[in-house]
């Protein structure tokens, strides 16, 4: 009896030592779960910023889309003071506010109909090529919207009527977005034209001297504007393609394998994050 208590507790311990070795081997487990256990945390939006969506339509010049039929739809008086359409329509440069529910043509343009008229004429031209993004800018910050594709050679008119020939030239929008009021966001563009070879230059900024890599950089100060939006109201932006060789041109327009083509800029207010106040209980 004495012998077989101790065949019985012999087994038992051999048996729990292979459970232990089974434990410590990692059959049964990806690669790729093996992956995410090692996952970094998502980023955390900060919390006194404004957040925009950025969508970038580019079509054909030809596009009607881009024309009268798109443009009768949205709101060119209301979004901007007369000086700034004054000096935007000199520039070609076109800008619109639509409220949250854009109109048939906007739509169109953003793939977001799916009437059988809309759908034969996709089909006929091509579905718009369209990308987005959503963006937060903490306040004091500003972001970079690139509004065409690099161009090897261009001749620009600025405002003043001076002429330069422009070699690799794209054009970038710089947003600063600011709280206004509940609800309420000011957004502020201002148009740069950046040409030539990329280097190291030196940048004024409210706290000193910075260094960025960059190509040159022509600010156009002359065409900066403002706009206020509610949540989910949203600015268009593009070119007059009847004015060539103005500055609007030089900033949406680019030629690719098919084409010149033409890029129209959406910007939506999406969401306005605030720090909110620690409220102290008195006793």
């Amino acid at each position: 009896m004495r012998f077989s208590s101790f065949i019985r507790l012999w087994a038992l311990a051999l048996l729990c030592c292979g459970v232990l070795a089974c434990e410590s081997i990692p059959f049964g487990r990806s690669s790729t779960q093996q992956a995410t256990a090692f996952k970094l945390p998502s980023l955390t939006v900060p919390r006194d910023s404004v957040e925009v969506d950025i969508v970038f339509v580019d079509r054909p010049v030809s596009d009607p889309l881009l024309g009268k039929s798109l443009w009768r739809e949205v709101d060119q008086v209301g979004t901007l003071n007369a000086d700034q359409r004054a000096a935007l329509r000199e520039a070609g440069i076109l800008v619109g506010h639509v409220g949250s529910s854009p109109p048939d043509a906007l739509q169109a343009l953003l793939n977001l109909t799916d009437e059988n008229q809309e759908r034969r004429r996709r089909e006929a031209n091509g579905i718009p090529t369209t990308a987005s993004r959503r963006v937060a800018i903490p306040a004091g910050a500003d972001t970079e919207v690139w509004s065409n594709e690099a161009v090897a050679q261009r001749n620009v008119t600025l405002s003043e009527g001076k002429t330069l020939d422009l070699a690799n030239l794209r054009g970038l929008l710089r947003l600063r977005a600011e709280r206004s009021q509940e609800g309420w966001a000011r957004l502020d563009f201002t148009p740069e034209l950046h040409h030539g070879q990329t280097g190291t230059r030196p940048f004024a900024t409210a706290t000193g001297w910075m260094y960025r890599t960059t190509q040159e950089v022509i600010p156009c100060f002359a065409q900066q504007f403002s706009a206020s939006l509610n949540i989910g109201e949203m600015l268009i932006l593009t070119c007059d393609r009847e004015r060539p060789g103005t500055l609007g041109q030089s900033l949406f327009q680019f030629e690719d394998s098919t084409g010149l083509r033409q890029r129209l800029v959406v910007v939506r207010l999406a969401e306005l994050r605030e720090i909110a106040p620690k409220r102290m209980r008195t006793e």
